[in-house]
């Protein structure tokens, strides 16, 4: 049975969606090899309660330098092999106000020895707030596959820095968390709406650092809402960038809206 989350006033979630500048958010996925700490690099994630961004394995630090060198999401890689990895969780395109927030899905194959093995699928958050983790009433809590997620950055002492991180002309960052992964055979991950909330209406949410939340279901419609997810393939195919699609202006939202609610 899919279980209703009462929203709490950290969650920073609220009724109406914010038209700031968020409604351009992009929840996009980077694949890397299986983390191994190094004496530089020892953490998934950067610390977000610190006025920096320390050295770590995502890609708001790029560890494939040696210096700081944080990778646009329009880089991504979306394809990998089979075995162990890390997949990345990151908002991207996002607005300068700092996020605080995000609610999500994810989905992949539920088959032992055939693609992704859930029994080895794992998720760490690079948020350092609250988590409240559903289930599709099937597979069990996120990270299995059709469980979702609410999750929210601590803005005690102010918005992190970490998801502030302008990167090129791919707006502001937010790397939300690693899934480790490992894959037998061919699969993909997907991250969907966190479709497991009272009223069966997807949430694919980012809450900003004002308290205001743009639910991108709500602002795009379900015919197109998914083309801001990403997806990561594994053993064959080339997965899917949303970051790669241009940014629509506030003026043209109507006119997309009209336009697929009349196919």
């Amino acid at each position: 049975m899919k279980r209703a989350l009462l929203l709490t006033s950290a969650m920073l979630f609220i009724a109406s969606s914010s038209m700031a500048s968020m409604e351009n958010a992009r929840f996009a996925v980077h694949w890397q090899p299986k983390f191994s700490a190094t004496k530089t690099v020892n953490s998934l994630c950067d610390n977000p309660s610190t006025a920096t961004i320390e050295p770590n394995y995502s890609p708001s630090w790029n560890s494939t330098t040696t210096i700081a060198d944080p990778l646009p999401c329009t880089s991504y890689v979306t394809a990998g092999p089979t075995g162990g990895a890390q997949v990345y969780v990151v908002i991207g395109r996002a607005g300068p106000e700092g996020i605080a927030g995000a609610s999500f899905g994810v989905h992949y194959q539920n088959g032992t020895h055939a693609g992704i093995d859930p029994a080895f699928v794992t998720f760490t958050p690079c948020a350092d707030g609250l988590t409240f983790p559903n289930s599709d009433g099937i597979h069990g809590d996120f990270p299995q596959q059709g469980g979702g997620i609410r999750l929210t950055w601590n803005t005690g002492n102010g918005c992190p820095i970490a998801t502030q991180q302008v990167i090129g002309t791919a707006g502001a960052h937010a790397v939300v968390g690693s899934f480790y992964i490992y894959a037998y055979g061919p699969d993909e991950l997907q991250i969907t709406g966190n479709n497991n909330l009272q009223g069966n209406i997807p949430e694919l949410a980012v809450a900003d650092c004002s308290g205001s939340t743009t639910d991108l279901y709500q602002v795009w419609g379900p015919s197109i809402y998914l083309q801001l997810c990403g997806k990561v393939a594994v053993g064959g195919g080339v997965g899917y960038n949303p970051c790669l699609l241009v940014p629509v202006a506030p003026t043209t939202w109507g006119k997309i809206k009209a336009k697929y609610a009349s196919n």
